[in-house]
Order: C-alpha cells, then sequence, then structure tokens
C-alpha cells in the first residue's frame, strides 16, 4: 500500500477533513435528535395528563415508542457507517476472482432488483478475472454502488454491471439508466454526509471510496441529468494461475 505522507500540508488537509466530518455527523444528529426529544416530551405530558382515557394514553404512547424506535435505530446506522468510514480499514487481500464475488452479489440482489421492477445483467463474469483484493470489503464497496444505482430507478429500469481486465487491472463497472447526476453533484458524492436521497446519510460511497483506495485502486462516476450513471472500479490485477 502507499506510503503515508507526513508533511505539512498533509497534516491540515487531515485537520480540515476531520472538521468537515464533525460538522457532518453533527448535522445528521440534529434531526433524529429533535424527533425524540419532542416525541419524549410529548410522552411526559400524557402521562402526567389524568384526564386521557387509557386505551387512548396506551394507542398515542405506542406510536410516540414506536417513533423513538425508529430514530434510535437512525442514530445506531449513523454511528455504525461513521465508525466503519473513520475507524482501522484492515485489509487482508488476496487473489480475488472478481466474476465470484460479482455473481454472488447478483444471487443476494436480483430478488429485491426484480420486486422494484429493475433488471439486472451481467457481462464479462463467465471466465475468472482475477484482482489482489480483501473479497468481503470489496464486496461492501461494491453492494454500495448498486444499492446507489437501485435507489437512482425510483421507477424501475436497468442495472448493467461489467467486468473487464487489461493486461494490469481488473474492471468492474455499474452502469445504471436512473436519474443521473448533475457536474456539481458528482464533484461532491464521494464526500462524507453529502446525499441526493431523502433519508441518505451520505456515508456509503465516502465508505466505497476508502475502501478502493486501500486497495490501491480508483473510483470514477460519470453521470448525466436524465440519462444514468457509470461507477466504474480499478484494482490491480494478478495472475488466475494463483488461484
Amino acid at each position: 500500500m502507499a506510503a503515508q505522507d507526513f508533511s505539512p500540508q498533509h497534516f491540515q488537509q487531515t485537520i480540515h477533513e476531520m472538521s468537515e466530518l464533525a460538522g457532518g455527523l453533527a448535522h445528521e444528529l440534529r434531526n433524529p435528535l429533535s424527533t425524540m426529544m419532542v416525541n419524549l416530551k410529548l410522552l411526559a405530558e400524557d402521562l402526567q395528563d389524568s384526564d386521557i382515557d387509557s386505551d387512548d394514553m396506551r394507542r398515542r404512547s405506542l406510536i410516540k415508542v414506536e417513533t423513538l424506535r425508529r430514530e434510535a435505530d437512525r442514530l445506531q446506522s449513523l454511528f455504525d457507517d461513521f465508525l466503519r468510514l473513520v475507524g482501522p480499514c484492515d485489509v487482508a487481500p488476496r487473489d480475488t476472482d472478481l466474476s465470484q464475488v460479482v455473481r454472488r452479489l447478483l444471487e443476494f440482489f436480483e430478488p429485491l432488483a426484480l420486486n422494484l421492477g429493475i433488471t439486472v445483467s451481467v457481462t464479462g463474469a463467465d471466465h475468472p478475472n482475477v484482482a489482489l483484493a480483501d473479497e468481503k470489503l470489496l464486496s461492501q464497496a461494491l453492494f454500495n454502488i448498486v444499492i446507489n444505482a437501485q435507489q437512482a430507478l425510483p421507477h424501475g429500469g436497468t442495472i448493467e454491471i461489467v467486468l473487464s481486465q487489461t493486461e494490469q487491472a481488473s474492471i468492474i463497472s455499474v452502469r445504471d439508466n436512473g436519474v443521473g447526476m448533475s457536474k456539481e453533484d458528482q464533484e461532491r458524492i464521494f464526500k462524507p454526509f453529502f446525499s441526493t436521497k431523502k433519508n441518505g446519510t451520505g456515508l456509503g460511497l465516502s465508505m466505497t471510496q476508502r475502501i478502493v483506495r486501500d486497495h490501491d485502486g480508483s473510483l470514477e462516476v460519470i453521470s448525466q441529468p436524465g440519462l444514468g450513471t457509470t461507477f466504474t472500479i480499478t484494482l490491480p490485477r494478478t495472475s488466475p494461475t494463483t488461484l
């Protein structure tokens, strides 16, 4: 993996990135905490009101408790994603057949896609395509991209996964014909806490980029509004004879 940079410029950049992360986390925490505080206050008022019918109080209390549970789950998910992003990413690379990784992902994802009116196709997975990769982390990164593609297809559509290789690199491209992104959004899509989705945390693609970089690979996005998006992962290639 690449050597660490301890220059003053790198230190300043790290401090800036940490500041942005802290600010983004604080912003994301504000809404669920505010919702929880309001519902706790209303719940306390209901419990202190002796004039409320017991059945009505029970019904209203259950609604508020369910809201509290949902927001607590949201906070837990946010914290889990944040810790994965900022915590150590221990990459254990070995010769990994990307064709198998894609086929396993398809087995898991295709039933959901069919229910949403999405057709998924795979090209280039009928022969070994070997890269030096941590299979678990790479599967997570690829899953994040596929879920992003699915969310860009609110009315159904197509997702194409294309595997290819050069003498030195293995390549996975994920294309959708969904809503697409503006140039401005493409420049920000990998920033933590930036999301074009209503309830998105913006951490999934940030984590994906980190995983790919920790593999000494690259992650690129090409998109046009109304015409869809293509994410491309490029990883160092190894010989399939070592499998």
